[in-house]
């Protein structure tokens, strides 16, 4: 038996079971199965899975493999295969013929309608209305007109070839809940001799318990009314869950969106505001985004908010009772623009800030031109003295750069490399812009520069390969930049960057030769690529911290508040986050515990988090009661997660976790009907 037959069995295996099994919703509908052109492209090369080493191969492909075939091995292979398929959902490719038709404009018309149980906001349903305006790209195509859509409930679809003027019934089919295999989308059949038209089509956003990858995740009570608050997450690939639409970046178009929500809710999406119209218990809010923006782009808030306007183009949201004044946020346009001086203009003409809840569990993702999410935990006042903003002026900057790069710039959802190097671009460009904002501290931007280093080339170090990938790219960009004459040259080449992809995608190749026709030296480089050295970087920030680390993990241990006390904000989230590497012993663990609590650091929530999972790492269980605390209040924070993650791992007060982790799964949960 070769691995070529092996792996068609172990595929056809997976389609009996993934065939024979159905999600069944409220309304007893079957979900869709798994798509045979995502199982077909699972890369898997002469035994191995893609991203492997070249050559290396797993260890039951040895010599003996044909005469060792047991139900066990295979059973096993069929479960990586499993997880292989459930994880490539999460990047599903469009089954839109956009070849043939392609979108022009959006006109999309939400209505949310929420039950109330004693008082309370219990369950939501989302209807919609979406002219999609189109023309033939192929004009002697006889084929229908596919769209992407995922468990949507298609009520009636209609088609206009006059303008607008009148509309007449258009056959559909409903791929959505087919048997079997094949590609959620909706078929249209309009009519092939017409060059342009109008497709309406009204329909209903599923029930949440339907589908196991839903945008529709994000939505929570808040922790300060009683109201819930919705944030739509689209990337990558996850519009057509509540829009039917051609679901990729390779088409964009401008996008009028009217939201009709009940009162108290505002609601918030890409765009600029163009009204809001109040009725006796409804608020009707029009958006209009001239700039051209993929469907997995557009974003939607729905919560009881109170706006506070910065400036002209910059609106803070937040959720009444919040009452968040803080300094930074006054900041936010003179932040704006700094980062308008390295990538370029802002072309959005708004950005919203808005403030969620940390029980969200918003991980920091691009989610629209126009809108930037940022925890409530960012704000809170505490007792610490380590109150400076350099990390969070990093944060804010990073989301910011979002609106050139991930929004004006996009890359395939598919493609890895471009997705991992526009991250890094954004992390990299945040680091010069924090050190720009506060007073050109260079030392500062070479802190951050010098960790990534440590951490792109810790090789042995557990972490997520995605991080590793993106300190990589960040790695390349500092050698970039030190070929070219520094970070403010290397800024212009990312401004010229941004003037090629906006018309195209940003691809490896579109970067590579770009920066090597300005720069023909390189042009015998590899042909995607550098090899990037280490650069000499020195910051007074650095040497402080490591002689902190070499007194902290001496065999006569010194921990003094003094070492802490002119740290700023970075320095010690960074020594907080790092001493788990030096393998410390249970009695200096702990004795940084209690300088910590000491100097009141404790009660800071972030740095809190930090500590925390080093002290868990490193086998310290005495902070198993704040740690539970913690992950009651912020639930699904990166910070929450991780350590109940950690918890879960070392079995610590099993009993109290998985009462912790029932609360976080009864408060998150809200139904769509």
């Amino acid at each position: 038996m070769s691995r070529t037959v092996l792996l068609l069995v172990c595929l056809a295996t997976l389609t009996f079971i993934c065939s024979a099994k159905k999600n069944r919703g409220k309304d007893g509908s079957e979900d869709v199965g798994v798509d045979f052109e995502v199982v077909a492209n699972l890369e898997f090369e002469n035994g191995t899975e893609a991203g492997t080493e070249s050559g290396t191969e797993s260890s039951e492909f040895d010599g003996e493999f044909e005469r060792n075939v047991t139900t066990e091995f295979l059973r096993k292979q069929l479960d990586s295969l499993r997880k292989k398929v459930d994880s490539t959902f999460w990047g599903l490719p469009s089954a839109a013929n956009i070849d043939v038709y392609r979108t022009t404009r959006l006109d999309i018309n939400l209505a949310m309608d929420v039950k109330n149980v004693s008082g309370v906001a219990r369950s939501f349903r989302l209807r919609g209305t979406v002219d999609i305006y189109y023309v033939k790209e192929d004009p002697d195509a006889e084929e229908s007109m596919i769209l992407d859509s995922w468990g949507l409930k298609i009520k009636r679809s209609r088609v206009s070839y006059d303008g607008g003027v009148t509309f007449s019934d258009v056959r559909f089919r409903d791929h959505n809940r087919q048997d079997g295999l094949g590609h959620p989308k909706l078929e249209l059949h309009v009519d092939p001799s017409q060059s342009e038209g109008i497709i309406r089509i009204e329909y209903v956003a599923p029930s949440a318990e339907s589908l196991r990858y839903t945008s529709l995740e994000y939505m929570t009570f808040s922790d300060v009314q009683n109201y819930p608050m919705l944030v739509i997450f689209n990337q990558p690939d996850m519009a057509r869950t509540w829009l039917p639409c051609q679901d990729t970046l390779r088409v964009k178009t401008p996008v009028d969106i009217t939201i009709d929500v009940p009162s108290p809710f505002t609601a918030l999406s890409s765009g600029g505001l163009v009204s809001e119209v109040y009725t006796e218990d409804r608020t009707i809010f029009e958006f209009f985004q001239p700039m051209s923006v993929g469907a997995q782009q557009l974003s939607l808030t729905v919560g009881v908010l109170e706006r506070w306007n910065i400036s002209e183009r910059v609106t803070v949201w937040m959720e009444q009772r919040r009452t968040i004044r803080d300094g930074l946020l006054m900041e936010a346009d003179s932040l704006l623009k700094v980062c308008e001086s390295m990538a370029g203009p802002f072309v959005w003409e708004h950005l919203n800030i808005v403030i969620i809840p940390d029980k969200i569990g918003y991980r920091g993702e691009m989610l629209g031109p126009n809108t930037i999410y940022l925890p409530s935990s960012m704000f809170e006042t505490t007792s610490s003295p380590i109150q400076d903003d350099t990390l969070r002026v990093q944060v804010l900057t990073r989301q910011m750069f979002n609106s050139w790069y991930g929004n004006l710039v996009t890359a395939p959802a598919r493609a890895d490399y471009g997705q991992m190097m526009i991250r890094g671009i954004n992390e990299y460009l945040s680091y010069y812009a924090t050190a720009q904002f506060l007073d050109n501290d260079e030392q500062l931007a070479n802190f951050f520069l010098l960790h990534v280093q440590e951490f792109g080339t810790d090789y042995e170090r557990k972490i997520n390969i995605a991080y590793f990938d993106v300190a990589n790219h960040i790695m390349n960009m500092i050698s970039l930049a030190d070929i070219v004459g520094g970070p403010e040259i290397l800024s212009k080449f990312f401004r010229m960057v941004t003037l090629f992809s906006v018309a195209d995608q940003f691809t490896r190749e579109l970067f590579w030769g770009t920066f090597k026709e300005m720069y023909p030296e390189l042009r015998d480089e590899h042909s995607n690529g550098i090899d990037f050295k280490l650069v000499d970087i020195s910051s007074t920030y650095w040497t402080e911290c490591q002689e902190i680390v070499a007194a902290w993990n001496s065999t006569e241990p010194e921990i003094r508040a003094k070492q802490l006390k002119n740290l700023n904000y970075v320095q010690v989230a960074y020594l907080l986050d790092n001493m788990w590497l030096m393998e410390l012993p249970k009695r200096t663990v702990r004795d940084i515990t209690s300088l910590l609590k000491k100097m009141e650091i404790y009660s800071d929530p972030y740095l809190f988090s930090r500590w925390a999972q080093t002290a868990l790492r490193l086998g310290d269980t005495k902070l198993v009661e704040d740690v539970l605390e913690y992950i009651k209040t912020y639930e699904k924070n990166t910070g929450a997660t991780t350590l109940l993650s950690l918890l879960t791992e070392t079995s610590v007060e099993s009993k109290k976790v998985k009462k912790a982790r029932k609360q976080i799964e009864a408060s998150s949960y809200l139904s769509w009907n």
